[in-house]
């Protein structure tokens, strides 16, 4: 459990170093405009309580082999997330929405970042030669049954 708390930490601050500089960016775009910036921190807020609910609940589902939490963990993110951009468009102006849903996508820019622009998992992972040699033999084989051909 220890990688999921390092994890999340680093979740929430790299997510906070986002939310700061879209703050900065709406300075020089809408000037300050405090319902831009209170939504923006209700919506990373909501952003990092969905993913702390979703490790939760996933640690709950596989302790318990109970694929119901799967459900319950959806429908109350959901909820979370759909009443804190309703709040934010009853507010009536473009700002506050806007920086609701900028505060929802905060957290997720450093996941992005570090599983799929810089993923230091794969450069380290090796594969033995012989398990690799297995691989791309079961690939070849799946090709050829698929396009038909036949070893001789």
């Amino acid at each position: 459990m220890d990688e999921v708390s390092k994890l999340k930490k680093q979740v929430a601050i790299y997510g906070l170093a986002v939310v700061a500089v879209c703050e900065i960016v709406s300075l020089f775009i809408v000037g300050f405009d405090i319902g831009f910036t209170v939504f923006l921190l209700a919506g990373f807020a909501a952003a990092l309580v969905n993913f702390w609910l979703l490790a939760f609940f996933l640690q709950k589902m596989l302790d318990s082999g109970n694929a119901g939490f799967s459900t319950i963990s959806f429908v109350i993110r959901i909820l979370i997330y759909c009443a804190v951009f309703f709040i934010a468009v009853k507010q009536g102006h473009t700002p506050s929405w806007v920086g609701c849903l900028a505060g929802i996508l905060a957290p997720k820019v450093p996941l992005y970042y570090f599983n799929a622009v810089k993923p230091d998992f794969n450069t380290k992972r090796k594969v033995r030669p012989e398990v690799q040699a297995m691989y791309e033999q079961e690939d070849k084989e799946k090709d050829d049954e698929y396009w038909g051909r036949k070893e001789d």
